[in-house]
């Protein structure tokens, strides 16, 4: 067999570990090509060019990985490589959410024993997503959470930078469709298109949530200051969350549309839009898994 190994040192893949990842894994293969990111763009481009190889092993965080998924999709299904992740960021969401171990030899260690397994993916106007996709208070969270605090407290600093978002929050228009149908028209504090089941480290205690059900997870609510608080913590408590201020539904596609641009957040990625075309592609790629 052979691998590409795409490593990207800027999200904490140092030639250490790079060094260590490669001697627990070179017995599995006849050929190893190590491929280190220097800029943006580059795990892309490196993914586009791994048609030839039996696995792809990513050391980088969702950021790299993110980069990957949009590279493989460029080449044809039969093509593309297995992947297998080294989590080596800060949150490494899509890694938690297919059990691997956070430490990155921990988890490179897996692939002798590892089984494959087939993903969803989420297609996002024009680029491909695994995770999630956020407008409103989850972008807003995720773009003004403070790097250094999002490095030490993990989960507590994603919730700390949502209660911050609660002084400057403001509900904006949009409405959803499905198949022309229309779905919800009105304002919304946030709204969660889920794939994965972790956002910022926290897991999203959806109990349909699936990589491998056709569907997302469609979740937005109006709710602002103390009830949206509660509803958090209710959440994460895992207790009952009905709620007339809170929606929760599954879809295989959905058009969003926005009154004005809003920010949008792609599994960490960000950019500006007033028109959303989601749309699930079931088992599109694969990874190796515990």
């Amino acid at each position: 067999m052979k691998a590409m190994i795409i490593s990207n040192p800027k999200s904490g893949a140092s030639e250490t570990m790079l060094g260590e990842v490669v001697g627990t894994i070179e017995s599995m293969y006849q050929e190893i090509l190590i491929q280190k990111t220097l800029a943006e763009g580059d795990a892309a481009r490196l993914a586009r060019t791994s048609s030839g190889f039996d696995h792809l092993i990513v050391i980088g965080g969702d950021g790299t990985l993110h980069e990957v998924v949009n590279g493989l999709m460029a080449l044809p299904r039969d093509e593309r490589p297995s992947v297998g992740l080294v989590p080596a960021g800060t949150c490494n969401d899509f890694a938690r959410a297919i059990d691997l171990p956070v430490e990155p030899i921990e988890a490179a260690r897996l692939f002798k024993m590892s089984e494959q397994q087939s993903v969803d993916v989420m297609r996002v106007n024009e680029r491909f997503g695994l995770n999630f996709v956020g407008v409103g208070l989850i972008a807003d969270a995720s773009r003004q959470i403070d790097p250094l605090q999002k490095e030490t407290l993990g989960s507590i600093g994603y919730f700390l930078a949502t209660i911050r978002q609660f002084r400057e929050l403001d509900p904006f228009k949009v409405r959803i469709e499905r198949a022309g149908e229309v779905i919800h028209d009105g304002a919304v504090s946030f709204l969660y298109v889920g794939n994965g089941a972790y956002l910022g480290t926290v897991p999203t205690k959806l109990a349909t949530q699936s990589f491998t059900d056709g569907l997302v997870e469609v979740v937005h609510s109006s709710a602002i200051g103390f009830p949206m608080i509660r509803q958090l913590l209710t959440q994460q408590l895992g207790l009952e969350q009905s709620s007339p201020e809170w929606v929760h539904l599954q879809m295989e596609q959905l058009d969003v549309f926005l009154r004005e641009p809003q920010v949008i957040d792609v599994d960490g990625e960000h950019f500006e839009t007033d028109h959303l075309q989601i749309e699930v592609l079931p088992n599109e790629l694969t990874f190796l898994v515990p």
